[in-house]
């Protein structure tokens, strides 16, 4: 009986939130038909897009570095003056200033991290055959590279000397293990809670993109290959996270 309950109190929300789907669906598709009656130049849009990052991306990963990675390690000199002037003791706001200030700086290195490698595959894209120095290019990519690596291990090192419990180097190729092995019940939960978050918000953001490059595939000539490499990651994701759910409830 709580089943049936459950259901039908979820039942006009989800019928509700089908019918905006369809609905925005039928305009979109809508719109698309007039661009296509109408004969739009899409092929001069995906040129002109073309042009902008061939233009852009020589310069994407020096620019990129010196933003992000110039503010993290900003950021990581006031976490360790902070933690010079504390002196350690107990938790406090002190000490979860300086946490959040660290998060910080992985996350600026780890988003640099991608803009690399989004970087490098847009040159090999743009420019293999073009007049610009691919030596050079690859030369910049490994030192942004390697900022990004001496940033995190910078931060994990402050982490260890704040909480000398904890284990792990970031050049091992087990950090993330030995890290989550050496964390108490309440990280392990925080951690727990932020996959999981992560988890959600990547489902949607796929299926988000998913209609994207089906919608996109309507005005621009594509190949089903963004489409099945998209597939293709959520289904790593999904097949993943169920079966170490059923291998974790076994062990329990």
């Amino acid at each position: 009986m709580n089943e049936r309950s459950e259901n039908r109190k979820a039942l006009p929300r989800f019928a509700l939130t089908m019918a905006g789907s369809l609905l925005a669906g039928g305009v979109l598709g809508f719109i698309l038909g007039l661009t296509r009656v109408f004969g739009a130049e899409t092929a001069a849009l995906v040129a002109g897009l073309n042009s902008a990052l061939s233009a852009v991306t020589p310069w994407g990963i020096p620019v990129t570095s010196v933003l992000t990675l110039g503010t993290a390690f900003f950021l990581y000199r006031s976490a360790a003056k902070k933690y010079a002037a504390w002196g350690g003791g107990d938790e406090d706001e002190t000490s979860e200033s300086i946490e959040t200030t660290l998060s910080w700086v992985l996350l600026l290195s780890a988003v640099q991290l991608l803009l690399n490698l989004f970087f490098l595959a847009a040159f090999c894209v743009y420019h293999l055959d073009g007049d610009i120095d691919g030596l050079t290019l690859v030369g910049v990519f490994l030192l942004s590279c390697g900022l990004v690596i001496f940033a995190q291990q910078k931060t994990v090192d402050l982490e260890r000397r704040m909480n000398p419990e904890k284990h792990g180097s970031v050049y091992d190729s087990k950090f993330q293990k030995k890290w989550l092995d050496s964390c108490d019940e309440s990280e392990r939960r925080q951690i727990g809670q932020a996959c999981y978050r992560a988890y959600m918000v990547t489902t949607r953001l796929c299926l988000g993109l998913w209609l994207v490059l089906v919608i996109l595939s309507m005005v621009f000539e594509m190949s089903l290959l963004p489409v099945f490499v998209l597939l293709l990651i959520w289904g790593v994701m999904q097949v993943t996270y169920t079966l170490e759910c059923i291998r974790l409830g076994k062990r329990k």
